[in-house]
């Protein structure tokens, strides 16, 4: 089973739940050829990247579909889809109606692979299954525009201010040549040459941030990493400077990361996930799809709150005080970590499965730290 809370149990899931999750490859491999010949740019896009986290809002449809789980469908109580969003936006040169048509596909390829395999859904079973896809489609655009949007502020402010400098000086010293001032033009129209292939340089910066908005800072230095021995050495820091216990479960997924961020990362989630959970039990559990690597934390306590959700990243990342119990400490460093390895983090937390935090990144990041 994979899902976004990571706690769920295949006796609990219903028999219907359980012929969509049989066929969860072949819907992929349906999916993922008809995005490649019909999304310009798909096809450059390596397999890791593509899924990113759908394979995890497809285990959310399972759980949907269940009586059992209390999930009104596949978008609720999960970030998988704003998670999504956020991808496309760093890692690809997607529009926003692309990410659109990408839902629309899988959600195709989903009831035409079931319809192959015998698979029949009830009136009530489509209805969540449409809901899932409609939400999920909200939150990945919200994402992707918000981010698109900041890129452009960004761009915004550098303009109107960073360049504003060498204008005046060019615009001072074109002044001053009018005015034929003896024995000062060499130094001027220097100042002019200068200025000038200074702003050129700048506005060349800009051009290419905005033909590539997805570029990172300066790479990471990786090395192979075994994710599940870096869990365990968590969870033993975790059960000797907390009450609580940790558990670690999973298999040993070896990859390129960098070990002293990714360490650092999770040390956050599991340290949090005692804070502030019910003070009894911590879960790591190490799993790996289609090339990534999915680490998930979680606790049991009271459920992140919903108008948190959306932007329980960027809320902390503005320093804004809370007295709200919840995560508080060091999210904006994991969702860094994540983004640097060409990954997120995707949020689940509801009252009857508890809050799961997963890292969920390619199993190799140097496609995203190029060593030089």
């Amino acid at each position: 089973m994979l899902s976004t809370n990571q706690q769920s149990s295949s006796s609990k899931l219903s028999e219907q739940s359980r012929k969509v999750l049989a066929i969860r490859d072949e819907v992929f491999a349906e999916w993922e050829k008809r995005v490649r010949s019909l999304i310009p740019g798909a096809d450059e896009v390596s397999h890791p990247v593509l899924l990113d986290t759908l394979p995890l809002f497809y285990g959310n449809i399972a759980e949907a579909l269940s009586p059992g789980f209390d999930r009104e469908n596949a978008a609720a109580d999960s970030s998988a889809a704003t998670g999504h969003g956020s991808e496309r936006a760093r890692t690809t040169e997607y529009k926003a109606v692309e990410i659109v048509y990408e839902y629309q596909l899988l959600r195709d390829a989903l009831l035409e692979v079931a319809h192959a395999r015998g698979i029949r859904f009830s009136d009530e079973e489509l209805r969540i299954i449409g809901s899932s896809f409609d939400q999920a489609i909200r939150d990945a655009i919200e994402e992707f525009t918000a981010l698109q949007r900041a890129f452009r502020q960004r761009v915004a402010a550098s303009l109107t201010h960073d360049m504003r400098s060498p204008l005046s000086v060019i615009i001072s010293g074109a002044e001053l040549l009018l005015a034929a001032h003896p024995g000062k033009s060499d130094k001027i129209v220097r100042k002019i040459l200068d200025n000038g292939l200074r702003l050129e340089r700048m506005f060349q910066e800009q051009l290419d941030a905005l033909s590539q908005p997805t570029a990172q800072a300066a790479p990471l230095a990786l090395a192979q990493v075994d994710a599940l021995a870096l869990a365990v050495k968590v969870g033993e820091h975790v059960n000797d400077t907390t009450p609580a216990h940790c558990e670690v479960s999973g298999e040993a997924v070896v990859g390129w990361w960098n070990e002293s961020a990714m360490r650092r990362a999770l040390e956050n989630l599991a340290l949090n996930a005692a804070k502030y959970g019910d003070g009894k039990q911590v879960s790591l559990n190490v799993a790996q799809t289609h090339g990534r690597v999915i680490i998930s934390v979680h606790n049991f306590g009271n459920p992140i709150p919903d108008e948190r959700r959306k932007d329980i990243f960027e809320y902390l990342n503005r320093g804004e005080e809370s007295d709200k119990t919840g995560w508080g400490i060091g999210l904006p460093f994991v969702q860094e970590v994540a983004k640097r390895h060409g990954g997120t983090v995707v949020l689940d937390s509801s009252e009857q499965a508890g809050t799961t935090f997963t890292l969920d990144i390619p199993i190799d990041g140097r496609e995203f730290n190029p060593q030089g």
